[in-house]
């Protein structure tokens, strides 16, 4: 109790640092995008071989914003999260898991504004993927210590939040329509990336996290390149894609904690045959 107690008034002492940190970080995150869309950049196309077939790689302002704003984001999360009192203390010896949520929070709003075509849409989508992100980042800080008040709320943020990012860059990626070899194992980076941050591998141990979010990865890639076989909807294999990612996350999550019962069983295939009834219907309206 009185350790939780000292890292409480801490993280409320360093609240004031916490927020500017922040801001300085969606300032430099929200102008990126505004200094793209105005200077006129030339686009560069190339082609290269990758496992005996030809493929073609365009440079150009879009393709620099999908690079730009995840590194971004992931170098200011860090900055934000060094000032941690656990951190200062050395009890948290990593923390680039914890760039991952954001960082993905940041490619899903890159992609998305290369998609829109009114400025109108493309400033709202701007203006909430900046305040997903500043959330995030509040939640990845308060998130870092088991003791503090608000860790039980920041860590069910983080998860809902990381879920509903794996859902539309599944989606995303899904409706790029490449190549299996890329849509899969884009799948299965992201996957990965967003199974180890929510196995919350500061607790569990690192190894132990990124062995079950490897596994986790490898499904999810797996079930990309079979659905690249059917005609489905784009947000039919996000929700499916979403499922296994879930599924697989939920699973590991059980097994660590010793939880894994019969009934735990029972409650995820619950969730995965609503995740297929779901995207029958979607199927259908594609």
């Amino acid at each position: 109790m009185t350790q939780m107690t000292s890292t409480t008034e801490i993280i409320n002492l360093n609240a004031s640092s916490v927020r500017n940190r922040v801001l300085v970080l969606m300032a430099q995150v929200a102008l990126t995008p505004v200094a793209l869309e105005v200077v006129d950049l030339p686009t560069r196309s190339g082609t290269i071989n990758f496992l005996g077939s030809a493929l073609s790689i365009s440079l150009s302002a879009d393709s620099l914003l999908l690079v730009l704003m995840p590194v971004l984001t992931c170098a200011g999360v860090d900055w934000v999260l060094r000032d941690h009192p656990d951190v200062r203390g050395g009890e948290i010896p990593y923390l680039f898991p914890f760039w991952i949520a954001p960082g993905f929070a940041a490619l899903t709003l890159a992609w998305l504004l290369t998609r829109i075509p009114t400025w109108s849409l493309w400033v709202t989508v701007l203006l909430v993927g900046l305040i997903t992100i500043a959330t995030l980042v509040f939640a990845e800080y308060v998130a870092l210590s088991p003791y503090a008040r608000g860790y039980a709320v920041a860590r069910l943020m983080l998860t809902g939040v990381s879920y509903a990012i794996a859902f539309g860059l599944f989606t995303l990626i899904y409706s790029a329509r490449e190549r299996s070899v890329i849509s899969a194992t884009l799948s299965a980076l992201v996957a990965f990336g967003l199974a180890l941050d929510l196995m919350a591998p500061h607790i569990i141990g690192l190894g132990t996290a990124a062995t079950f979010s490897l596994v986790v990865g490898l499904m999810v890639g797996e079930a990309t390149w079979a659905l690249n076989y059917w005609n489905l909807s784009n947000w039919s294999a996000g929700v499916l894609l979403l499922a296994v990612l879930y599924v697989m996350t939920g699973l590991a999550q059980q097994y660590v904690q010793d939880r894994l019962t019969r009934g735990v069983l029972i409650e995820f295939g619950v969730v995965a045959a609503i995740a297929t009834f779901i995207a029958w219907q979607l199927a259908n309206v594609h």
